[in-house]
C-alpha cells in the first residue's frame, strides 16, 4: 500500500501525541502529493492511535474532513469502508467523555453512525451498544434515536455479531455491565459473566472492567465486602496490565473511591501509586477526583489530621514544597475538582447524575487505621 512510503513521519515516535503529530505530517505530506490511498489510510491511523493512546478529543474534530474525503473518493469505498466504520465506533465511545462535546454534536455524530451503517451494508449491532452505553452512562432517558436504555439494548440483541462487534469478552462483559447497571439482576449477570470469571474469554481490559462492573454493583447495594473483594481483583490487573499513571483514570478512581470505605490505607497507597494530574479526558478527570475527595474524606473520619503526598499541580496554589498537606484541606481540594466536572456533564445532559453520586452520602463502618507518618 502506499501509506508506507510515509511511515518515516511517525514510526520512531512514542505512543500518543507525539505519534499522532507524526501521523498528522504525513497525512499532510500525502494530501499535498493528492495520495488518495494513502491520507484515507492515514486518516485512519490517526483515529486508531488518538483513540488508544491520546484522549480521542482531536479524533472528533478531525473526522468530518476523513468523511468528506471518503465521499470524495468513491472508487476507495468498498475498500476502505471497514476502516471509516471503525472509527464511528471509537469515536462514538469517546466523544461522549468531553463536556465541551454537545449533546446536539453527539446526536448529530449518531445520525451519520446510522446512516453510514445502512449505507454501507453494516448491521447495527455495535451502533446500539453505543448508544445504550452513552444513555445509561449519562442519564439519559431518551435520545433522538430510541425511547430508552432499554429499547437500545433490545435491538442492539436482535442484530447479529459482525465484524464491527466487540469480541467474545467484550460482548461478555456489555451485556454483564447491562444486567447490573440497567436491570439490577445480579443472577443474569453472573450469569453472563460465567465465561469471563472462568478464564474462558479475555482481552486486554476484560475482567478488569467486570470486577470493577461488579463492585459497584455490590457498593450501591451496600455490601461492602462483597465489592471490596472485586476492586481488590481490579487493583491487581490495574497494577501488572495499566501501571503507568494516566491510564484508566476513571476505573482506578472507581477503586479508589470503594476501597477508601473499607481500607483507607490501602486506598491511600493505590492513590499514590497512580496520582497523575489532569488529563484532557472529562469522565476520566471525574472519577480519579471523585475517588480521592471520598478517600480524603475516609481518612479524616479516621482522625489523620496531615498526609505526605507528591502532587502534580505544581502551578496550584495548595501545592506545598514539604507535600505535607492538612487532610480537611485535600479533601476539599479534589471535591471542587470534581464539582467542576460534574457540573459540566451536568449541564451538558441536563440531569444531576454526576453531581449525584460525587454527593451521595455512603454508611459503612470504616476500620480505624493507626495514624500514618
Amino acid at each position: 500500500m502506499s501509506y508506507e512510503e510515509y511511515e518515516g513521519f511517525f514510526c520512531d515516535l512514542d505512543n500518543g501525541r507525539e505519534r499522532c503529530r507524526g501521523i498528522k505530517r504525513a497525512l499532510n505530506e500525502a494530501s499535498e502529493k493528492q495520495d488518495v490511498e494513502a491520507v484515507l489510510y492515514l486518516y485512519y491511523l490517526f483515529i486508531e492511535e488518538d483513540t488508544f493512546y491520546s484522549d480521542g478529543f482531536e479524533s472528533f474534530l478531525i473526522f468530518p474532513e476523513y468523511l468528506k474525503y471518503f465521499e470524495a473518493h468513491p472508487e476507495f469505498n468498498d475498500e476502505y469502508k471497514y476502516n471509516v466504520m471503525w472509527c464511528f465506533k471509537w469515536i462514538a465511545g469517546s466523544a461522549e467523555e468531553f463536556w465541551q462535546i454537545s449533546l446536539g454534536q453527539l446526536f448529530e455524530l449518531y445520525k451519520q453512525y446510522g446512516e453510514y451503517c445502512d449505507k454501507l451494508n453494516y448491521n447495527k449491532r455495535s451502533y446500539y451498544r453505543k448508544l445504550w452505553n452513552l444513555m445509561d452512562s449519562f442519564g439519559l432517558r431518551s435520545c433522538p434515536f430510541c425511547a430508552n436504555v432499554e429499547q437500545a439494548h433490545r435491538l442492539m440483541m436482535h442484530c447479529p455479531i459482525d465484524e464491527l462487534s466487540e469480541v467474545k469478552a467484550g460482548e461478555a462483559d456489555d451485556l454483564t455491565s447491562y444486567y447490573l447497571y440497567v436491570e439490577k439482576d445480579l443472577d443474569k449477570a453472573y450469569k453472563a459473566a460465567e465465561q469471563i470469571f472462568s478464564g474462558r474469554v479475555a482481552c486486554n481490559v476484560v475482567p478488569h472492567y467486570t470486577y470493577v462492573n461488579f463492585a459497584d454493583y455490590y457498593f450501591e447495594h451496600k455490601d461492602i465486602e462483597k465489592a471490596v473483594k472485586n476492586i481488590r481483583m481490579a487493583v491487581h490487573l490495574f497494577n501488572r496490565d495499566f501501571p503507568a499513571p494516566g491510564s484508566m483514570m476513571k476505573y482506578k478512581g472507581k477503586c479508589i473511591s470503594i476501597l477508601s470505605f473499607y481500607d483507607v490505607s490501602s486506598a491511600l497507597k493505590l492513590f499514590r501509586r497512580h496520582l497523575y494530574g489532569e488529563c484532557t479526558n472529562g469522565v476520566d478527570n471525574y472519577y480519579f477526583y471523585r475517588g480521592a475527595y471520598h478517600l480524603f474524606l475516609n481518612l479524616e473520619k479516621t482522625g489523620q489530621k496531615t498526609v505526605r503526598l507528591i502532587l502534580p499541580f505544581r502551578d496550584d496554589p495548595v501545592y506545598k514544597k514539604s507535600n505535607v498537606y492538612q487532610v480537611s484541606k485535600i479533601k476539599e481540594y479534589f471535591y471542587e475538582k470534581a464539582k467542576f466536572f460534574a457540573d459540566k456533564f451536568d449541564e451538558r445532559d441536563g440531569n444531576e447524575k454526576f453531581s449525584y453520586y460525587l454527593n451521595k452520602s455512603y454508611k459503612f463502618e470504616i476500620p480505624q487505621d493507626e495514624e500514618e507518618h
